[in-house]
């Protein structure tokens, strides 16, 4: 079915979700609203299901569609980035490297191996991309991505893995709040408190490690999910309702009302690591391995590596 499913019809169907209508979809597309009509019809007919409820008012996305729209804007940034690519290794020839990410690089560990990289390779043309870990490791299997780098340990049923940093564990509160003139939380402290987590990565694996570390405590975790990302759940946070458990490396930026909190032990650390396919010989990615195992020696050397670290993994 998919090799049937053009292009032009998913730019047509994305242009009537995100308009609305019919209409103003055809103007935003400088083609004619019949046009529009069938290319969308035909793609209702391939998939087998409605994507609008049509009415006089314009188009509204059924639940299908919604899931569908979702999917294709994806589908689409992910094309535009491979043309972008592929037309800026035709022109310059200097080389590519295309990192999959599930951390930030406001600070930590991964930020200097790109700050070393930039420094010495600014001819290499580096695109990053945010996607939960399934979708990476779909686009890692499939040699679009060359790397990913998420919170757990190397996983062997992947390819090959480097553990580049273990973090100390923070509590995002409220900074005007009673929690924030603490120096060291316990869970024991927040486990009656709200969590607040995005439904994006990593916020499910976050989820996952706060019910369990509350439930060895014998209560019932009370975490909230809201389809937002980093900033918004830290927007959440400074109006007080609730709070969040972040990694060291995300308090690189500043949010309003937010203060950052270190919770449990010392040696309660999480391991982030990249993660390649050994078979990839991209002379930019072994350059970035290459930078990413000097940035592990100088973690795994800190008087905070720590022995144990909790299983952060879904």
């Amino acid at each position: 079915m998919a090799e049937h499913i053009e292009t032009l019809q998913l730019v047509s169907f994305l242009a009537v979700a995100e308009t609305g209508s019919f209409r103003k979809a055809s103007a935003r597309l400088s083609i004619g609203q019949s046009a529009v009509s069938r290319r969308v019809q035909r793609l209702e007919d391939l998939l087998g299901v409605s994507l609008f409820e049509r009415r006089p008012s314009g188009a509204r996305l059924t639940a299908a569609g919604s899931c569908f729209a979702s999917r294709t804007r994806a589908l689409l940034d992910d094309l535009d980035a491979a043309v972008d690519t592929a037309r800026s290794a035709g022109v310059a020839g200097n080389g590519h490297l295309r990192i999959g990410l599930i951390a930030s690089l406001s600070r930590g560990a991964l930020r200097g191996v790109f700050e070393s990289f930039l420094a010495a390779h600014d001819d290499v043309d580096l695109c990053l991309i945010e996607s939960d870990r399934s979708e990476l490791l779909t686009l890692l299997n499939h040699r679009r991505i060359d790397a990913v780098y998420a919170a757990g340990e190397p996983d062997n049923t992947v390819g090959d893995g480097l553990t580049v940093d273990e973090e100390g564990l923070f509590l995002a509160v409220q900074a005007d709040g009673p929690l924030a003139s603490r120096e060291h939380l316990e869970w024991e402290d927040v486990a009656q408190a709200t969590f607040v987590v995005s439904a994006r990565e990593p916020g499910p694996e976050i989820h996952d490690y706060i019910i369990r570390r509350v439930s060895d405590l014998g209560r019932a975790a009370t975490v909230r999910r809201h389809r937002l990302g980093r900033e918004g759940i830290m927007t959440l946070v400074g109006l007080g309702l609730g709070v969040s458990l972040v990694a060291d490396h995300w308090r690189g930026v500043q949010y309003p009302n937010v203060a950052f909190i270190p919770i449990g032990a010392e040696d309660e650390r999480i391991p982030f690591s990249l993660a390649w396919r050994a078979e990839n010989d991209n002379p930019a990615l072994r350059r970035f391995l290459s930078l990413a195992r000097v940035e592990a020696k100088k973690a795994a050397s800190s008087p905070f590596a720590a022995s144990q670290s909790p299983d952060l993994s879904p």
